[in-house]
């Protein structure tokens, strides 16, 4: 039997144990607000993410990170358990004041230090937000020793060339949210 699919965000329960919710930012100005988010202004996955909070008994809701109004943020979010970040490293950079992807960054480790679960964690998110973190990982059991990250166009030629001698590979450019890239094979 096929699963029903919301495209909205689903009412939660009125008893739920933990209340969570998804943060986002609208870059001003972008389309939709930002090159991530679909015609409703949220980015793609942010409401199937709400609705399986809400489909295992969780409350959520969706919630705007507004540069210009920190504090209002502050007072928004205290009342969760837990906030997931749907934020881009280095977007809150993008067209607000000096200092705003510090600030929102220092807020989410105050939480931390607070218990409040943030996914993912600023930490993490400079951890794993770079372009190499599949060629990082590639000594673990979920990763591939041989996969590669190429900076120039002439470590591609070179290097690519070297492995496609012994294997197929995986070609793809890796642009990130913010369109620069790098080829990762």
């Amino acid at each position: 039997m096929a699963k029903t699919r919301y495209n909205t965000l689903r009412e939660s329960p009125a008893d739920a144990k933990y209340k969570l919710c998804v943060v986002q930012f609208f870059i001003a100005g972008a389309k939709n607000g930002g090159s991530d988010k679909g015609p409703d202004g949220n980015r793609i996955d942010s409401i199937p993410i709400a609705n399986s909070v809400i489909e295992a008994g969780g409350a959520c809701d969706l919630i705007l990170y507004d540069a210009s109004n920190h504090e209002a943020f502050v007072a928004a979010t205290a009342k969760y358990d837990a906030l997931i970040v749907r934020i881009n490293p280095g977007q809150l950079s993008q067209g607000t004041p000096e200092g705003t992807q510090q600030k929102f960054d220092d807020l989410m480790n105050e939480y931390i230090a607070k218990g409040k679960l943030v996914w993912s964690s600023p930490k993490i998110q400079t951890q794993m937000g770079a372009k190499d973190a599949l060629v990082n990982i590639g000594k673990l059991n979920c990763g591939l020793e041989d996969s590669y990250a190429y900076y120039s166009e002439e470590e591609l030629v070179a290097g690519f060339k070297k492995t496609c001698a012994f294997q197929p590979r995986v070609i793809k450019q890796n642009r990130g949210s913010a369109g620069g890239g790098i080829w990762l094979c």
